[in-house]
C-alpha cells in the first residue's frame, strides 16, 4: 500500500515539473518589457513677416521645449525683432524693436504619416525698445508689454530629426503706451516659416 503510494506521489510530481517547464519553455510565454518613457526634447527656430507699426517687420522666435506625446508639446520660447522699423507716432526719427519671453503649448489636432495640423498657443512678456536718432547709446528699453498669439501649423516630418512647418496666425499685445505708441500699433496678423528638432 505504502509502495503504491509513493509511486503514485513520484508519478504526479514528475508530471508537475514536467508540464511547468512545457509551459515556461513554450513561445506563448513573453517576459515583461521595460516600459520607455514617451518624452523627447525640442529645439525650434522659425521667423517670419508681421506689420509692427503698420511696417514690413521680420521677426524670430526660439523655442526649448518637450514633446509630451505625439498630440502635445510644451515649453518656453524666446522672439525678437530682426528687421528695422520705424515709429509713425513722433515726427523726430525714432526705430523701435521689442523681445519676449513665454511658455507654448502646442496640440496636433490632425495626423497622419509624415504629415500634422498642430494651433500653437503662447503668453508672455517683453519690452519696446526705442532708439533715436543720433543716439549711440542703441536701443533703450521703455515700455514692458504682455503678449499672447495663436495659428495654425502645417507640418511636414523631413526625416526622424526634423520638422518644417509653415503656418501663420495673429499676435496679441497688452500694456504699450509710451512714445504715443498703442496696442493696437503692434497687434498683428504673422506668417510664419519654422523647423523643429526632435529627439
Amino acid at each position: 500500500m505504502k509502495a503504491n503510494f509513493w509511486k503514485t506521489l513520484l508519478a504526479a510530481l514528475t508530471l508537475t515539473v514536467g508540464a511547468h517547464a512545457e509551459l515556461q519553455g513554450s513561445a506563448d510565454y513573453q517576459p515583461k518589457e521595460e516600459v520607455s518613457s514617451d518624452w523627447s526634447a525640442l529645439l525650434g527656430v522659425s521667423g517670419g513677416n508681421s506689420l509692427i507699426a503698420r511696417d514690413g517687420t521680420i521677426f524670430m522666435n526660439l523655442r526649448i521645449g518637450v514633446v509630451l506625446n505625439p498630440y502635445i508639446s510644451l515649453g518656453g520660447y524666446f522672439s525678437t525683432i530682426l528687421s528695422d522699423v520705424r515709429n509713425p507716432k513722433v515726427r523726430h526719427p525714432q526705430m523701435l524693436d521689442y523681445h519676449s519671453y513665454g511658455i507654448f503649448a502646442e496640440p496636433v489636432v490632425y495626423r497622419n504619416g509624415i504629415f500634422s495640423i498642430s494651433l500653437p498657443v503662447s503668453i508672455g512678456g517683453g519690452s519696446v525698445n526705442f532708439l533715436n536718432k543720433g543716439d549711440e547709446d542703441g536701443f533703450k528699453s521703455d515700455d514692458a508689454f504682455f503678449t499672447s498669439d495663436f495659428s495654425a501649423q502645417f507640418n511636414f516630418r523631413v526625416t526622424k530629426l526634423l520638422e518644417v512647418s509653415v503656418g501663420g496666425g495673429y499676435r496679441l499685445f497688452a500694456g504699450i503706451e509710451e512714445n504715443n505708441l498703442k496696442n493696437k500699433d503692434f497687434r498683428t496678423p504673422f506668417g510664419e516659416l519654422r523647423f523643429t528638432f526632435k529627439e
